[in-house]
């Protein structure tokens, strides 16, 4: 597949739909001063080569009463790649990567429930070539891929997307269900959305078999209980992002809260987690180049009060992230959405 060239017009498109994924081609090029109809072609042309793909982010009660586990892999006598590609055949794996550091590998286990991660976990142990699993239960997660944003975008842009799209602090993520169960058309709905967040009613109306009356009713509450939220999901590499990154950070008795708050609130993270272990702040993030990881650490972090020690591994591959297989030559791949319970 050929790698699309991007112009100035293609990224700040892309950042746009970073922080309103479901505007209106209208709405977007009003904003960017840009032709509505050129909007479009450009996104169907990255989308054709799978660059970027809008999906939908399932609030956690909807597929779990578990919370997420982050699971840190020793190998013994295999390439770390010859292991990864094993562990793609296990269920309930959201993200994989080989990592730099002490453990090659790192997973996020985040099944059904707790009797499902515990058989998730314990399959891991018998995948040809794994030596040791370190599995890091999250106590709490303040979830950022969703709302991370490449900084295309002027402050006045970003604010007006961000009201056009009734932005909303994310918070910390819970395994709460709905007040009542998903009915069968929510549920269809939530499917739809999931698969692809820029869907129309009238589309979701042709996929699920309801009225288009109806699915325009039940596509509005399904994203506004936040059942669903849209994110952009990008090729980070083809976009000039080439160094994903992890954090463990040991901090001083009583600052996990406030570091977690801290990290949070840096352009490069894309996740930050309290994490049962002795170094208790766990943060994944997203920077241009090792040269940028550096400055990050040594300013950003070097900020930060609290902090005791610091782990930095660097994501070398990253086959999958957020359910949403890819790769630097075919680009997004297979999406593997969560089930509902």
């Amino acid at each position: 597949m050929t790698r699309p060239l991007l112009d100035e017009l293609d990224r700040r498109l892309i950042g746009a739909l970073h922080l309103a994924p479901r505007a209106t081609w209208d709405d977007i090029g009003e904003i960017l001063a840009a032709d509505a109809s050129t909007l479009k072609r450009r996104y169907d042309r990255l989308h054709e080569a799978r660059m970027v793909r809008v999906i939908g982010q399932a609030d956690w009660g909807i597929h779990s009463t578990a919370m997420p586990v982050h699971v840190f892999l020793d190998i013994t006598g295999e390439s770390p790649l010859a292991v990864l590609h094993r562990l793609r055949g296990l269920r309930h794996l959201q993200l994989l990567a080989q990592i730099s550091g002490d453990y090659p590998l790192y997973a996020v286990v985040h099944a059904p429930s707790e009797a499902d991660t515990s058989e998730a976990i314990d399959r891991m142990f018998s995948v040809p070539g794994v030596r040791r699993v370190n599995a890091l239960p999250a106590l709490s997660t303040l979830r950022r891929g969703r709302t991370w944003d490449p900084q295309f975008l002027t402050d006045t842009e970003r604010a007006e997307l961000l009201k056009l799209a009734g932005a909303r602090p994310e918070g910390t993520a819970t395994a709460t269900p709905p007040a009542k169960p998903l009915s069968e058309a929510e549920r269809g709905v939530v499917a739809e959305l999931l698969r692809d967040s820029r869907a129309s009613a009238a589309s979701v109306s042709r996929a699920t078999g309801l009225a288009t009356s109806t699915a325009h009713r039940v596509v509005r509450r399904v994203l506004d209980e936040g059942w669903v939220k849209p994110r952009l999901e990008i090729v980070s590499e083809w976009l000039g992002f080439q160094t994903a990154f992890i954090l463990r950070l040991r901090v001083a008795p009583g600052a996990t809260p406030e570091v977690m708050h801290r990290i949070d609130q840096l352009p490069q993270t894309r996740l930050a987690a309290h994490v049962a272990s002795d170094m208790p702040v766990l943060a994944t993030g997203l920077v241009t180049d090792r040269s940028a990881l550096a400055r990050f650490v040594d300013a950003e972090l070097a900020r930060i009060p609290g902090l005791l020690g610091v782990s930095v591994a660097v994501m070398l591959a990253e086959p999958r992230r957020y359910w949403l297989d890819r790769d630097l030559t075919t680009g997004l791949g297979t999406f593997h959405a969560p089930a509902l319970l």
